[in-house]
């Protein structure tokens, strides 16, 4: 089996030859059991990113939404349109961002960010201009709803037209409750439009993993929030239940 230091490497700067801020998602999630042989099947078609001698970094969010959770709700009744509202921190360079990703009426993911020096304080002008000119709600209406940390590995295809991120470890909590998914493996190919043919998404098939739609901050929103309206994600939650099991 593969480990990760057998994969070639790239660097930061060749991974912006692969940005994709408007791009098109496709998630897939799986028992961390089928980890190992999917990393061996990647091997030879993907190359990884590391920086500062490490391949596997963590990642710590904290997500925003009204009060009455105007954004878990988009997703939930399954809005054409709905939005994110984060920041986000690399832990490995302490490089922190605010970030906006919006899924447009064509089920694209469009994601706008800004370096931020001012997490755990209040909205700084660029960030609350954002704020108003994407979502269209005042930044006073926004609050921390959500923290999410995760371990995140990311691939660019040889020919640098695709982006894989690998993401395990996950936990959330809400300053109340906690929830960990150790066991789960979160991935996503980002593509400027979907092709079903990448050797990522025909791995993941021939290891019998399908295609899943899949929100961090929904799920652990959910699971924090236990009172909260969750009808239509029970068949997902069913199907993430059954992946633990396989575990």
């Amino acid at each position: 089996m593969v480990n990760l230091s057998d994969f070639n490497s790239i660097s930061l700067e060749d991974l912006d030859k692969v940005q994709l801020l408007n791009r098109k998602d496709t998630k897939f999630v799986f028992s961390q059991s089928k980890l190992l042989q999917l990393l061996d099947r990647l091997n030879p078609f993907y190359k990884i990113l590391e920086i500062e001698g490490e391949r596997s970094f963590n990642y710590d969010n904290t997500y925003f939404d009204t009060d009455n959770f105007s954004f878990y709700t988009q997703h939930h009744n399954e809005c054409r349109k709905r939005f994110k509202v984060r920041y986000r921190k690399y832990c490995v360079t302490s490089e922190e961002y605010f970030e906006i990703k919006v899924k447009d009426n064509k089920n694209r993911t469009i994601k706008k960010r800004i370096r931020s020096v001012n997490r755990g304080g209040d909205f700084v002008e660029p960030e609350r201009r954002l704020i108003s000119e994407i979502v269209g709600l005042s930044p006073k209406d926004l609050i921390p709803k959500l923290d999410i940390q995760f371990s995140r590995m990311t691939l660019a295809d040889n020919n640098f037209n695709e982006r894989l991120t690998i993401d395990t470890n996950l936990s959330v909590k809400n300053g109340v409750s906690s929830k960990i998914f150790d066991q789960l493996v979160v991935s996503e190919i980002k593509q400027k439009k979907y092709d079903p043919k990448s050797d990522f998404i025909q791995i993941l098939r021939d290891l019998k993993v399908q295609e899943m739609r899949f929100s961090k901050y929904c799920m652990g929103t959910l699971h924090v929030h236990k009172t909260i309206k969750h009808n239509r994600f029970k068949p997902k939650l069913l199907r993430i239940n059954k992946i633990l099991a396989q575990g």
